[in-house]
């Protein structure tokens, strides 16, 4: 298959101010979540950053469109809460907000991983398997383990409630991830591109953009049975 129309996500020119805008981005969700939108659950206030700072104006849009309600900065204590409660209420940004907490946690865990495995210069198999450990453990152990406690359940359920979820979410996260890595970005670029080029923060992007769109359906069937919770 020809991947020659995404030539443009090794170009600096492209990459820079793309991440630029989501630093940008990421810095207002910050803010805006502790001063307006301060209902927003505190699991997702760290990966709503986290996923503008990858996915720049596409996180901020989805971020404006599932989670923000419209003047919820203009109301304050139970109303904003109500407001944001019926906001968010609708299923597809119930499983939105479950994707942007899966996807930032198992992220910000691939992405660590994979620095060190492209200046190891370790195997594709090798580097696949150390990133989807990496990036279960963070998504397991800092972010469902912690929002499964604040729900009330023990430390062993939150364990057994946020392994599960994790489980099922990770597998298809890393199967977009890995199939950019495997065939989109070695197309293009000829190898595994290293941290310090433009290419491998591009591709970086992509391939957690389509692990999102690949454990979208996944996170669905999860917030459907109640091993998710989602954007509420």
């Amino acid at each position: 298959m020809d991947f020659s129309f995404l030539l443009f996500l090794e170009s600096p020119f492209f990459v820079l101010p793309w991440y630029v805008a989501g630093l940008a981005a990421a810095a207002w969700i910050v803010q805006d979540v502790s001063s307006a939108n301060r209902h927003v659950n505190a699991s997702l206030k760290i990966g709503w950053p986290i996923i503008a700072v990858f996915f720049s104006v596409i996180g901020l849009v989805l971020y404006l469109l599932s989670c923000r309600p419209p003047g919820i900065g203009k109301v304050q204590g139970e109303e904003a809460g109500r407001l944001h409660a019926a906001f968010v209420s609708a299923s597809w940004k119930k499983v939105m907000g479950s994707v942007i907490h899966c996807v930032g946690g198992d992220g910000l865990g691939i992405i660590t991983a994979m620095v060190f495995c492209r200046y190891l210069k370790v195997s594709f198999w090798t580097e696949f398997w150390i990133e989807y450990a990496v990036g279960f453990m963070f998504g397991w152990f800092v972010f469902q383990y912690i929002a499964m406690r604040k729900m009330g359940n023990s430390p062993a359920q939150a364990l057994w409630k946020g392994g599960r979820a994790e489980f099922f979410s990770m597998i298809t996260v890393m199967l977009g991830m890995g199939l950019v890595m495997r065939f989109v970005t070695t197309t293009i670029v000829g190898s595994s591109p290293q941290p310090d080029t433009a290419a491998f923060w591009g591709f970086a992007s992509l391939g957690l953009l389509v692990g999102a769109v690949f454990t979208y359906p996944m996170n669905w069937w999860l917030v459907s049975v109640g091993w998710k919770h989602g954007m509420g």
